[in-house]
């Protein structure tokens, strides 16, 4: 049985054509594969024209994915943070290996699935999920550019995420970690991180510049831009003895210079396994700043500011913490109705 739009070449071949025309009555002819492949391909070409969405597939042929990505990057470029811009170009290395020339318009669901189920077996859920996002932001940019038709992230389904992780240090744990330091410079820098809350981007590119002793005001830039954070006593203490170990020269933190951009904390890894503290990492440092500030009375506002979170939603995961908040909430079930 013959369908109008799809034809057999060579005949008895079992490779399936597409035939078109376009809405200024231009005839297109795709090279599809299977039948049923093709009977899916004409009716997709035939919504994209009826909606003004359609774009040659020869043009889109010729532009890979790799090529399409570096464009989109060279366009974000400009409104992201520069630690966010890292980031993607860090993802996007991981991605081109796997997809880089695939050509952009021929980017299925399907073989986006299978990109992130192989990155799945190297990282978490929540990651492979930033990966999906990056590839739908490089594929919305197209969009915009009149490069591509139709967005192949939009039928991709997120991971299951876990919950949000929050663990933060006792009293003892961090007796611990500071033992294992031995008069080392870097309990400085963890002093640092402890009393700030600053994020591990912003404090290793944190520089002596943006350092205002008078004020008592750092200036730090991250993934949400750039923040003013206020040091108390303690970070001072920490900032004056980092001070006189890099004689001021440009960054705050002894390890960073122009070569190397990256911070991998191997120093802090090390330390928390020679405490023999379980399950804690850089970033728990932050978590820690945030509930002891809780534990402490200090209001969920505050805490929002003092962290640099863009929405108190965020913030509110360590409400519960607040023993004062807690007990008050249930006390007024023993108040009397007015």
């Amino acid at each position: 049985m013959t369908t109008r739009g799809i034809f057999e070449r060579p005949a008895r071949s079992g490779v399936w054509w597409i035939s078109y025309c376009d809405a200024e009555g231009k005839r297109h002819r795709e090279k599809i594969g299977r039948r049923s492949a093709a009977l899916d391909a004409v009716v997709k070409r035939r919504l994209e024209i009826a909606e003004g969405r359609f774009i040659p597939p020869r043009a889109g042929a010729r532009l890979l994915f790799r090529d399409l990505a570096h464009s989109a990057l060279q366009n974000k470029k400009l409104r992201l943070a520069p630690l966010s811009y890292r980031t993607d170009v860090d993802r996007l290395k991981q991605l081109l290996p796997l997809i880089g020339n695939v050509p952009a318009d021929r980017l299925t669901p399907a073989r986006i699935e299978e990109t992130l189920a192989v990155l799945k077996a190297r990282v978490s859920s929540s990651t492979v999920n930033r990966y999906r996002s990056l590839i739908g932001s490089i594929y919305s940019f197209a969009l915009r550019a009149g490069k591509i038709a139709t967005n192949p992230v939009s039928r991709v389904k997120r991971f299951k995420e876990n919950e949000s992780r929050l663990r933060f240090l006792s009293p003892e744990e961090e007796k611990a970690i500071r033992e294992a330091f031995v008069a080392d410079v870097h309990e400085w820098e963890f002093d640092l991180a402890l009393q700030t809350g600053m994020r591990r981007g912003e404090q290793f590119g944190l520089l002596w510049k943006d350092v205002n002793w008078e004020a008592k005001t750092l200036t730090v830039r991250g993934k949400t831009g750039r923040r003013h954070i206020k040091a108390n006593t303690s970070a001072i203490a920490a900032l004056r003895k980092l001070h006189a170990v890099t004689g001021g020269t440009k960054f705050v933190c002894p390890d960073r210079d122009e070569n190397h951009t990256r911070d991998w904390r191997r120093w802090f890894e090390e330390a928390v396994k020679k405490a023999k503290v379980d399950d804690f990492h850089w970033h728990d440092l932050r978590h820690t700043f945030a509930s002891r500030l809780v534990m402490r009375g200090v209001d969920i506002r505050t805490v929002q500011t003092l962290l640099g979170h863009k929405n108190v939603q965020m913030t509110m995961r360590y409400a519960h913490l607040s023993a004062d908040h807690s007990a008050q909430a249930v006390e007024k079930m023993n108040e009397e109705p007015e």
